[in-house]
């Protein structure tokens, strides 16, 4: 037993960590006065209310702007494929999409119908016709 006790008090002798102060209940070090504890609080709570303002600052002046400029640059785009669209649909008229076997192959109904969840008419082929 002895010799259990001695070899601990050498690794805490030799080690280089240093020793965490002891507190008392109220949460205060011992080593430390009660203002230094409210000073460094302070200043904790300084640092976080100017953190906050910056990435506030960040997305008002950086993300906000660029999701606009995003959103009219897909809407754009999205709006000259729709027009490419409809002129690929004059051009080829009424003549149907070819009839694959593989394409739109139901074995069994989908709980909510023959066709998917994200179905749309002007694109997709009404599966509930089909069969």
């Amino acid at each position: 037993m002895s010799f259990a006790l001695r070899r601990l008090a050498q690794r805490r002798l030799y080690s280089s960590a240093p020793v965490a102060p002891a507190t008392g209940g109220s949460g205060v070090a011992a080593a430390g006065t009660p203002n230094e504890w409210v000073a460094k609080r302070n200043a904790v709570q300084a640092h976080a209310a100017q953190t906050a303002g910056m990435w506030k600052k960040i997305f008002f002046y950086v993300c906000a702007p660029g999701l606009v400029v995003a959103g009219v640059y897909i809407k754009r785009v999205e709006d000259e494929h729709h027009a490419h669209m409809e002129h690929l649909k004059h051009e080829r008229g009424d003549e149907p999409l070819p009839e694959y076997s593989y394409m739109n192959k139901r074995q069994k109904p989908f709980p909510w119908g023959m066709n998917t969840l994200f179905f749309n008419p002007e694109v997709n082929k009404d599966m509930s016709q089909a069969a």
